[in-house]
């Protein structure tokens, strides 16, 4: 069955990476497995390959994560990224509220890889803080804003297979992001309230770079510029501005594309299951198995989710089986768990490129987040089930 084989890739990808501590050693032993228990894949490595390689967003990923990189290189560099740093801290009185302000602010734009661009942000911010904490922190608030905010593909998907208008489908998902936040908050920060302090003028114009950071933003939704060319506009702003440290911000981002090759193999395992029609072959046999509409409307997107690392891939695969179930009304729940199944991927590339800059383990990580997986789909399947 594709499905123990994509179940069984997935625990090896998590235990080999715990014994090991290596990713990308994680990465191909787990595409290996899947490989080897698919008899359609095994003579197919190139073909999957150069799938991957003519891949037009696996092209503009890469020089995607080489300007994310160097952004954030260079802030640092320049000192920039400190001074910040200290204004922000000092603005939220040193309170988590500038730890979660970040990724969530730069979550309302959906970029590849968006949770690598805050993280270097994030590791400075949070002093005191563990590795998994701020990984969690700037993982997770970022992406709960997929549960509402509309601009994500996936949420369009949504509105289309159900003929729902996107303003209805975000308004009725708003209650879960609000859920999904606060339960973040409580669970890594207490009951505390964040605190503002007064800055002065001098302090205020540190935060500069934030407005080179928002800008991306505004270029992808207001412009529809696509996330690799608005990068390289702000990265050429920013590096006229810091002329005497673009040669040393260039050394080290070089020294950090260790990571394409992860990407990769990330690519080859979701051509995998979408062009050989694996993806289609895990829903059959689900079904197959005689499950009620309402547990196959959780189980498929979770597993589609997790296998593709991509959301509105598990929701196109998901959703058409449940409404040939008879599951027509279900379109909201299957959206969540799709999210939600990402979430939890090892081939989802934000958990993939934070794990490698915090250097956190891929099962220690997993098991931080289930609690907050857990609370959010008991209330999703409350509200949409």
């Amino acid at each position: 069955m594709v499905t123990v084989s994509v179940v069984l890739s997935l625990v090896l990808i998590v235990t080999v990476q715990r014994l090991t501590k290596t990713l990308l050693l994680s990465m191909i032993s787990g595409f290996g497995l899947f490989v080897a228990m698919n008899s359609v894949l095994r003579g197919a490595l190139v073909e999957l390959f150069l799938a991957t390689v003519r891949d037009r967003s696996f092209l503009t990923l890469i020089p995607t994560i080489f300007f994310i990189y160097f952004l954030g290189e260079i802030m640092d560099v320049s000192k920039d990224a400190r001074r910040m740093t200290e204004s922000f801290q000092k603005l939220f009185q040193g309170s988590m509220g500038a730890v979660v302000f970040i990724p969530s602010a730069i979550g309302l734009m959906p970029m590849p890889a968006g949770a690598m661009f805050t993280a270097p942000m994030v590791d400075r911010m949070g002093e005191g803080m563990s590795n998994l904490d701020k990984l969690l922190t700037n993982y997770w608030f970022r992406h709960c804003l997929e549960f509402f905010w509309p601009v994500y593909p996936a949420m369009y998907l949504l509105a289309g297979l159900t003929s729902t208008k996107i303003g209805s489908v975000s308004l009725k998902l708003s209650p879960l992001f609000f859920v999904s936040f606060l339960a973040g908050w409580v669970y890594l920060n207490g009951l505390k309230l964040p605190k503002f302090n007064k800055l002065s003028r001098s302090e205020w114009k540190q935060l500069w770079p934030l407005i080179l950071v928002l800008s991306v933003g505004f270029m992808i939704l207001l412009f529809k510029m696509e996330g690799w060319l608005a990068l390289l506009l702000v990265s050429l702003s920013y590096a006229f501005l810091r002329t005497n440290h673009v040669s040393e911000a260039v050394k080290r981002t070089l020294r950090r594309l260790d990571v394409v090759p992860i990407i990769l193999l990330v690519f080859m395992f979701k051509h995998a299951m979408m062009d050989f029609g694996l993806g289609e072959r895990v829903s059959l046999e689900l079904t197959s198995l005689g499950l009620s509409t309402k547990f196959v409307a959780i189980l498929l997107p979770l597993l589609s989710g997790m296998s593709t690392g991509i959301t509105h891939a598990s929701l196109g695969i998901s959703y058409p089986v449940v409404v040939g179930m008879g599951g027509e009304r279900l379109g909201l729940l299957v959206y969540v768990f799709s999210v939600l199944g990402v979430l939890l991927s090892p081939v989802h590339l934000c958990l993939i490129l934070t794990l490698n800059y915090f250097k956190v383990d891929l099962s220690k990580a997993v098991l931080k987040m289930l609690p907050l997986i857990g609370v959010t789909a008991f209330v999703a399947y409350l509200f949409y089930a």
